[in-house]
């Protein structure tokens, strides 16, 4: 059971919130429109960028990346970045 737990702990991505803000600025989206575009709240997307919520799961990841017309997948990834 613990390993099960593991492997979901691992199943988050470690997000750069300060890019995000800047890629998001750089693609001339609000906080208000790009949590639109994502079904998210803008508490939620906030906290994200401020850094407050550093690890989204994979599917919300790319979906970030996809409204932000990202085609590099790790832009935004911390632990990418850092291997």
């Amino acid at each position: 059971m613990s390993n099960q737990h593991a492997s979901v702990a691992h199943a988050s991505v470690v997000i750069d919130g300060d890019k995000l803000r800047r890629t998001r600025k750089a693609a001339g989206l609000t906080i208000t429109q790009l949590a639109a575009r994502l079904g998210i709240s803008i508490g939620y997307l906030s906290q994200i960028e401020r850094g407050t919520r550093r690890t989204v799961p994979p599917a919300r990841y790319n979906q970030i990346c996809a409204a932000l017309d990202i085609a590099d997948r790790d832009h935004l990834d911390m632990q990418a970045a850092a291997a």
